[in-house]
């Protein structure tokens, strides 16, 4: 994580710098970022944020429930392929949540998570761990955590991933 907080003012800088339908996608995101001190939230967003940046759907990630919808959770994520599922009283990352875990092929392999960045960065090890293909609509998103903040296999990065890559240089 500590790679995701060094590059989180420039990541936020690229993000805001972006306009158009964009802008009005991340913005509440945005706002929760600005209105938050907590670390995990401000993780959490920036996260939600660089995933809509390079254009996949944060829900193929990043599960989110109600405690009332559990019944609903339940089916759904037996359902999933691959993920982070987090229950929460109320809606919106700036509530606490109740418990974040992460589902593979259906099942719950590791509950009890501190934060969404942190189960992210779990689910990306066992990825890596268990010689897993990434999720095919979560691609570039994988890619970047893998290869940006992880700094793992660094070369031969796709051209979207290549792009804020080198967004981030101009910006050192």
């Amino acid at each position: 994580m500590a790679s995701l907080d060094k590059r989180t003012s420039d990541l936020l800088q690229i993000i805001r710098g972006r306009g158009g339908a964009f802008r009005a996608k991340v913005n509440d995101t945005l706002r929760d970022i600005d209105q938050s001190v907590d670390i995990n939230v401000r993780r959490e967003c920036l996260l939600k944020c660089l995933i809509m940046y390079l254009g996949e759907d944060v829900s193929c990630l990043i599960k989110e429930f109600l405690v009332v919808q559990k019944d609903e959770a339940e089916t759904e994520l037996a359902a999933t392929t691959m993920g982070v599922f987090v229950l929460r009283e109320n809606q919106g990352p700036l509530c606490e949540p109740v418990d974040i875990g992460i589902i593979i092929d259906g099942v719950e392999v590791l509950g009890d998570q501190s934060s969404v960045a942190s189960a992210c960065a779990m689910l990306f090890g066992l990825i890596y761990a268990l010689d897993l293909k990434y999720p095919e609509e979560l691609k570039y998103s994988f890619e970047a955590f893998q290869k940006m903040i992880m700094n793992i296999e660094t070369k031969n990065m796709s051209k979207r991933v290549l792009n804020l890559s080198e967004k981030l240089q101009d910006l050192v």
